[in-house]
């Protein structure tokens, strides 16, 4: 989906997160502040096993297990941030396009679509827009979703992306770091992934904890371990130019 770029109010300061009341958003989330992302394209929905699998076969890499929850449409999940960037380096080597997980302000910005609110949809908790629901106390029914849902399953936020909240963390460019609201430049803020950081960022919520379903939740997990059940990825480029 390509994305517009312009300012936004990044990060969270005096918002309360309604599945979390004690949390505190001053941690890691403020202080709020405008920042500027230029034009790119991000995946509509998180990369699939189906197409992590392709991306397995022509590497000869071995697959990652799916839980038994089945594979297909599902997101991948059990990927280090390693194998995601590898799956970008794959696939802009096989179309010749600069793809690449998109750095933390860009997933804000996607995330959000324009809103300022606690959720993309409000702030009011929805079943109907994220699979994020295996934490009490929380709104959404029990109706067997306690793993990954297929892409897609839940309303898309206005930039027509799916599952931006819910259904598995994404890995982001950047790495981790507290701070990262106090010394990010205001155009394009990029925490270098060379730097000296074992602690990579990861965005979104998912199934497992809905209390982290805000655009403005950050997280972290260690780059070289596999996120488990809980964190995959989706892909991004810079905006395509006419010629693309």
């Amino acid at each position: 989906v390509d994305v517009g770029g312009g300012w936004f109010l990044m990060g969270s300061e005096d918002e309360t997160d309604p599945l979390n009341p004690g949390y505190d958003l001053r941690r890691t989330e403020s202080p709020r502040h405008w920042v500027y992302v230029d034009d790119f394209s991000i995946g509509r929905y998180p990369v699939t096993f189906e197409e992590y699998d392709r991306f397995c076969e022509s590497t000869g890499r071995l697959k990652p297990p799916d839980e038994g929850w089945g594979r297909g449409r599902r997101p991948v999940i059990h990927v280090t941030w390693y194998d995601a960037e590898a799956y970008c380096a794959w696939l802009a080597e096989k179309t010749g396009r600069d793809f690449r997980l998109p750095t933390e302000a860009e997933w804000e910005y996607a995330c959000r679509a324009g809103s300022r609110t606690v959720y993309f949809w409000g702030d009011i908790p929805s079943a109907r827009h994220a699979n994020g629901h295996n934490d009490p106390p929380h709104p959404w029914p029990p109706d067997g979703h306690e793993h990954t849902s297929p892409v897609g399953s839940f309303l898309p936020n206005a930039f027509g992306l799916y599952d931006m909240l819910g259904n598995v963390h994404e890995w982001c460019l950047d790495f981790y770091d507290k701070q990262y609201y106090r010394y990010a430049p205001e155009r394009n803020p990029l925490k270098s992934h060379r730097m000296n950081s074992s602690q990579t960022l990861i965005r979104g919520g998912s199934w497992r904890h809905s209390y982290e379903l805000r655009p403005g939740y950050r997280g972290w997990w260690w780059r070289s371990e596999p996120g488990l059940s809980v964190i995959g990825f989706r892909v991004a480029r810079p905006a395509r130019k006419n010629s693309d």
